[in-house]
């Protein structure tokens, strides 16, 4: 533990605060400063220009990333050294270049900063692969994305910095042992309040309930599933919220259907999906339409048969990503499909997660995520949280917190009867009712634990 994590957790609430608004105000100047204006400025231009000139900033940033990166880059230059690297000229051309992945990165990661730690912001990823890695990136292209992010926001009606949003992520925010029942803290300079994503317990949602009605907030964003867990503890106890956001930003995690539709139905506002990734992915932002797009300006996505994306992202230029096989999967919408929004960007169907992000049934075949999380969509709204851990084939563990009121032991039977359907008659399932699903280390709530 460091010292400021140390004083942090014995000092009073009134006092974290401070520091988290201090933290705020240093990660404002590292996001914000006139190089993020600027960014902005550009962005809302760029959707603006018709499609062609889109293009060509593409083409002509993606030519002068990859140059960039083979002269700054020891491995890139170990890995391109039979390729005329001044041979690509656009997206066409990538199939000239070798294609990386996570395992490479990690093993070689030394040789692909292009900058000094101390001319860097280091970042970790870590996700379903399990592998952790630390990111460089450049001030230039933090603020190219915040840019991005909230130029997305603005086109739904949220200006961030200027609007209070209610944000759950993965910060330990709350000191171990404490007693007072406030599991969020305030970050002034982005009129942020952070909400714990570690302690939504049954016991505990009605503070986090109560707090957000106090605090009104114009926007939700953070991890999917934890804005989810509010939603069905104000839903189940018939609890109206005093508010009504923007907009809702979900992060990190993927989006279900019946979740999109539970946070749209409790706060009566719509939510936006973005797609990008803590290495540094290009975006994919949804449209005031809730259409996905491309955003052209950060980056270039490849389709494998298969659906597996490879990634280019212009704005990693301290660990440059290309053709990073990212571990993702999309679908592009048919030729010729357009928006009446007026975007330009290539329209995205469709969205896989990672692919730990199934379960397998005894043959081999794969469960995704979607049709793993309606084996409980028939239940009549008694199972507060669900998680499907799978370590063999042939076995399959359900954990579940439920609502004691209204859980029966028929409804144990019902899963099982939906999982003899979806996983087939040789796959062992075992429902176990619990007091509370641990989250993992990250302080996401993992639907999928595929450990096979």
């Amino acid at each position: 533990m460091g010292l400021l994590e140390l004083v942090y957790d014995h000092t009073p609430i009134s006092f974290q605060n401070l520091m988290c608004s201090g933290s705020g105000a240093v990660k404002y100047k590292q996001r914000y400063d006139r190089g993020y204006w600027e960014a902005r400025e550009f962005c809302r231009d760029f959707d603006l220009w018709p499609l062609d000139r889109q293009l060509e900033y593409q083409r002509e940033e993606l030519a002068r990333f990859v140059r960039f990166s083979y002269l700054h880059s020891p491995f890139y230059q170990r890995l391109y050294e039979n390729v005329d690297v001044s041979a690509v000229r656009g997206p066409e051309d990538l199939q000239v270049l070798p294609v990386i992945d996570k395992e490479m990165l990690r093993a070689n990661i030394d040789d692909i900063y292009t900058v000094p730690r101390k001319r860097g912001n280091e970042s970790n990823t870590g996700g379903t692969t399990g592998k952790s890695l630390t990111v460089r990136m450049v001030p230039g292209d933090i603020q190219m994305r915040m840019a991005v992010l909230d130029n997305f926001k603005a086109r739904v009606g949220f200006e961030n910095l200027k609007m209070t949003r209610a944000t759950f992520n993965g910060r330990h925010i709350v000191p171990p042992g404490q007693r007072r029942p406030i599991y969020w803290r305030w970050n002034a300079p982005c009129r942020q309040m952070i909400y714990s994503s570690f302690d939504l317990t049954e016991e505990r949602l009605g503070f986090y309930v109560e707090s957000l009605n106090r605090l009104r907030p114009q926007a939700l964003d953070g991890f999917f599933t934890s804005m989810c867990d509010v939603a069905s503890y104000m839903e189940r106890h018939c609890i109206e919220p005093e508010f009504r956001p923007v907009a809702i930003f979900p992060t990190s995690e993927t989006l279900t259907d019946a979740g999109r539709e539970l946070l749209e139905r409790v706060f009566r506002a719509r939510v936006y999906d973005q797609y990008a990734s803590s290495e540094g992915a290009p975006f994919v932002c949804e449209c005031p339409e809730q259409v996905k797009h491309v955003e052209l300006n950060t980056g270039v996505f490849e389709f494998r048969a298969d659906g597996e994306v490879l990634v280019t992202s212009f704005t990693t230029h301290g660990t440059p990503l290309i053709r990073y096989a990212i571990g993702d999967r999309m679908e592009l919408a048919p030729g010729g499909t357009t928006c009446p929004c007026g975007l330009k960007g290539p329209i995205v169907s469709k969205i896989e997660g990672r692919r730990l992000d199934f379960l397998y049934r005894p043959d081999g075949a794969k469960i995704n995520a979607g049709n793993v999380s309606n084996l409980l969509k028939y239940l009549p709204n008694t199972i507060i949280r669900s998680q499907f851990r799978q370590s063999r084939m042939d076995e399959l563990t359900i954990l579940l917190e439920v609502d004691e009121r209204r859980f029966e032991e028929s409804h144990a039977d019902g899963i099982l009867t939906e999982c003899r359907h979806t996983f087939g008659p040789d796959m062992r399932v075992d429902v176990c009712v619990v007091e509370e699903i641990p989250r993992a280390s990250s302080g996401k709530f993992q639907m999928i634990v595929n450990e096979v």
